[in-house]
């Protein structure tokens, strides 16, 4: 019967160092080598490229022992299939990704019409939304600027205020609070570097000669500086720390950067005010937002607009391993904010205050909503390991009893395969996939036919895999031909 997908064979080494010299009952739980079929230690190594020869990609075993009940061979090391090098036909690394949370802006940019009702309808999409309430989730929040009288020249002169009215909603509502983090923020200041700009992948030191004005706690936006970095030491007449998420590599900041600080603002006092997704406090007592003290002269410039922030800050209670039973589950799927201004007809091209999403990137977003940072889904995460071996080891009949009966569990628990034991749950992990096939006569019809093999290798995120992709590579290129094969990087 025609198998359209790749037959797939993981592996899970203890170290990238190739093995040297020693038979493959030899190999300690978890190394790795080439060796060929012929050869009872990889001494020919160092010639297989050359030679052009099949050879098989072998593990040691993590059993320390070899026999559970009639079962024996548990110590047996893990081959590969012979990969004939003339046959490789891909070599691929795949690079862990971090998981990233979907962060989207509503922009005011123009005092609002009095005697109004200005509504924002806020869509949060993905799986967890799905699996919370057995539909998506949506809600549309009210916010009325005020009578039109001498008596309220502030909400009318003030966005800031009809702002603060739809968080509290978002934050107060029970489902919809539980998902998504409101913040209102306010133009402060606007300062520029004054140096050179040292980044790691999770903070920021920009040199500034004026820190007037700069505090603890306020959001920093700038050419090169990521999504969601915040003030967090203020050195005056020196320099500043902002920290932001980590990031893949550590970013490019120019040292005349021009950063523009905006003050996280509040419809009530708070005793104490935390930096977003931090414990650090802001170092100041936050008071209640004052519309009436601003409205004379509040202005809006380009670049400055006051904006509600919303972030994606969902996560499903889980527990710290999975069972493995139809209850119990683990998600990577990012939700989706979707957000957009309406007026009380529910147009939403009609509300020329707030910023109008023109973006082409991400028209999704609809009319208002302006993607501040995109939401990444984690790529290569230890609980994607630990299944794709569990996987693996199946096709070896190696015992993982998957019922949710408690006996299975126990069983479980006494064959547990100590390879499993390896991956850490909340760690990410680099792959390397290598595609071959093994030409057979697929009889009796005797029609030739090429079955794919799908190598796996699961490596820590960050570990270097030259050695074992370049062996790959070079043999292929030996026997197919100089750059015939490339490793593909992802």
């Amino acid at each position: 019967m025609y198998f359209p997908n790749a037959f797939k064979k993981s592996f899970l080494p203890a170290s990238t160092t190739l093995a040297s010299g020693v038979t493959t009952s030899s190999l300690t739980a978890g190394q790795i080598g080439f060796y060929a079929p012929t050869s009872a230690t990889d001494s020919t190594l160092a010639t297989l490229a050359a030679s052009v020869k099949p050879f098989y990609l072998i593990q040691g075993s993590y059993y320390a022992n070899d026999k559970i009940g009639s079962h024996g061979g548990y110590k047996e090391s893990i081959k590969s299939k012979l990969v004939n090098p003339k046959y490789i036909s891909r070599v691929i690394k795949v690079s862990a990704k971090s998981p990233a949370q979907h962060v989207v802006k509503v922009s005011a940019n123009a005092g609002l019409a009095a005697d109004s009702t200005l509504r924002l309808r806020v869509d949060i999409k993905g799986s967890p939304a799905l699996r919370f309430l057995n539909h998506q989730l949506y809600k549309t929040l009210d916010a009325f600027t005020g009578c039109a009288n001498v008596t309220n020249p502030s909400y009318v002169k003030d966005p800031v205020a009809t702002l603060l009215l739809w968080k509290d909603q978002i934050n107060g509502t029970p489902t919809i609070g539980d998902m998504v983090k409101a913040r209102v923020y306010k133009y402060a200041i606007a300062r520029s570097a004054t140096g050179a700009v040292t980044a790691t992948t999770a903070q920021t030191t920009i040199p500034m000669t004026t820190t007037t004005t700069v505090a603890v706690g306020q959001k920093a936006v700038g050419t090169g500086i990521p999504a969601n970095s915040f003030v967090t030491t203020v050195t005056p007449s020196t320099s500043i720390v902002i920290k932001y998420p980590t990031q893949a590599v550590a970013p490019t900041i120019a040292s005349n950067v021009a950063v523009t600080f905006f003050s996280d603002v509040y419809s009530e006092a708070n005793t104490v005010a935390y930096i977003p997704g931090t414990s650090i406090a802001t170092g100041l007592t936050s008071s209640a937002y004052s519309a009436d003290a601003d409205a004379a002269s509040f202005t809006i410039t380009a670049g400055q607009e006051p904006h509600i922030e919303f972030t994606a800050a969902y996560a499903e209670t889980k527990f710290g391993t999975c069972t493995f039973t139809p209850t119990d589950k683990y998600d990577l799927e990012p939700l989706l904010i979707y957000a957009s201004v309406v007026d009380e007809s529910g147009d939403p091209c009609a509300v020329s205050s707030f910023v109008a999403n023109s973006s082409s990137s991400t028209p999704y977003l609809s009319s208002h909503g302006v993607q501040v940072q995109a939401p990444v889904q984690a790529q290569g995460s230890g609980e994607g390991v630990i299944r794709d071996l569990i996987a693996s080891g199946r096709y070896l009949q190696n015992a993982y009893p998957d019922s949710g009966r408690v006996d299975s569990l126990r069983m479980r628990e006494i064959e547990a395969d100590p390879m499993l034991a390896q991956v850490t749950l909340a760690n990410l992990y680099d792959q390397v996939l290598v595609l071959h096939n093994v030409p057979r006569w697929n009889n009796p019809s005797s029609t030739f036919d090429n079955d794919q093999y799908l190598i796996c290798i699961w490596v820590p995120a960050g570990t270097s895999t030259t050695t074992i992709t370049d062996y790959f590579v070079n043999s292929a290129n030996a026997a197919q031909g100089a750059s015939t094969i490339a490793l593909e990087s992802y």
